[in-house]
């Protein structure tokens, strides 16, 4: 059927345009709500989501790290973290690293589950979290000045990079250069040194230490090399704990050649009972013996350090029976008699805390007055009353 020209010019779609503007209108309006309120709402999830690792951050760092470092990072132990300069120009990745893998020769463990700690990479990110929202509020913290010391850089390079560099940097490996030349030494100043041990040469196959030592352990390593380029021999002097420790790591990852080295050190720094034991942990080595080594090492670790019990009775009357007892039965000072902390500690433990005493109490520290072989003798007597 044909419709006559005239009754199409009738007819008036001006209402449906209207309608469809005002549809597409009210879509883009829709659109444009639902991206502002979406955005709004990543914001708010995001938000929530960085508020729940810092929840989670703070339960594990009061779990495993206030002790050392201060329930609120004021320091203790282990330094002061809630400080301002150190939170602004330490970046969160520096912060994880360091968590994660420790750093050598403190006694500021490896936390990470691949080295043997409790944390997944995971926890330790929500930790960094936990320390991050200090920074707002964070202060200047006044940091005691620390000279640089070579006799700690000794340490440090014996452990950390004498497995590349050779004992006392005299050359290890073929093709790493012996950093103990005086010709060298004198070449190459301190603060090429330091950028490069900060900063590694990956190329070459020098890691990348600045991530893992603290600004103090580069001027201690530093200070060693000083001395090296003055002629300066200086022996490192090692932890008998720390080296036990080590050792038996190593033959927990089938490092048995690791765990020689670290008993070979412990051997040039203990006297008396010890060394006999270490030899005869080396014979079991030197014998394939791993099993037994292993046993005999962890059980030397949980008694040491070894001491002298009678030698340990003398040491008693003369310095501590007029505040704890003749019979250890209490006086001026606490009863040492089945005493719940002697118990609970280790040797090690103990012979640190009379090294250091009680500040602010009447229990002096024996650092200066007695050596640590002289307090394992004295922890010896102190067991003798605990069976």
């Amino acid at each position: 059927m044909e419709i006559p020209m005239n009754k199409m010019d009738r007819e008036d779609y001006s209402q449906y345009l209207r309608v469809g503007l005002g549809l597409i209108l009210l879509l883009i309006l829709s659109l444009g709500y639902y991206w502002i309120s979406d955005g709004t709402r990543l914001a708010s999830a995001a938000e929530e989501l960085s508020t729940e690792r810092i929840h989670r951050g703070q339960d594990f760092y009061e779990e495993q790290c206030g002790a050392c470092h201060g329930v609120e990072g004021e320091g203790g132990l282990g330094p002061a973290l809630n400080d301002r300069q150190l939170l602004k120009n330490t970046l969160n990745d520096v912060f994880f690293s360091v968590i994660r893998s420790g750093v050598p020769n403190t006694q500021m463990p490896a936390w990470s589950v691949d080295f043997g700690g409790p944390l997944t990479d995971e926890d330790i990110r929500d930790v960094v979290a936990f320390m991050r929202a200090w920074e707002p509020e964070a202060v200047d913290l006044v940091v005691e000045e620390t000279v640089p010391d070579p006799a700690r850089g000794a340490v440090l390079f014996a452990n950390t990079c004498a497995v590349c560099h050779g004992d006392n940097g005299l050359g290890g490996q073929e093709g790493i250069p012996v950093i103990n030349d005086l010709e060298r030494l004198n070449r190459l100043e301190d603060a090429w040194y330091r950028d490069v041990i900060a900063n590694g040469r990956p190329s070459k196959g020098m890691p990348t230490w600045g991530t893992v030592f603290s600004p103090q352990q580069l001027d201690d390593l530093v200070a060693l090399i000083g001395a090296w380029r003055e002629g300066i021999q200086i022996t490192p002097s090692f932890s008998a704990t720390d080296l036990i420790d080590q050792a038996i790591f190593a033959l927990q990852q089938e490092d048995a050649n690791s765990a020689s080295l670290h008993i070979d050190r412990a051997l040039t720094v203990v006297a008396g009972a010890g060394v006999q034991e270490f030899e005869n942990i080396l014979g079991l080595l030197e014998a394939e013996d791993v099993a037994e080594a292993e046993a005999a090492l962890i059980s030397l670790r949980e008694g040491w350090p070894p001491g002298d019990p009678a030698s340990g009775a003398i040491l008693y009357n003369t310095n501590c029976a007029v505040c704890h007892g003749q019979q250890g039965e209490g006086g001026v000072g606490t009863a040492l008699i089945e005493n719940s902390y002697v118990q609970e500690e280790d040797n090690s433990a103990l012979v640190q805390f009379l090294l250091e005493g009680r500040p602010g109490t009447a229990m002096s520290a024996f650092e200066g007055r007695l050596t640590e072989t002289e307090l394992a003798d004295l922890v010896a007597f102190l067991r003798l009353w605990q069976e």
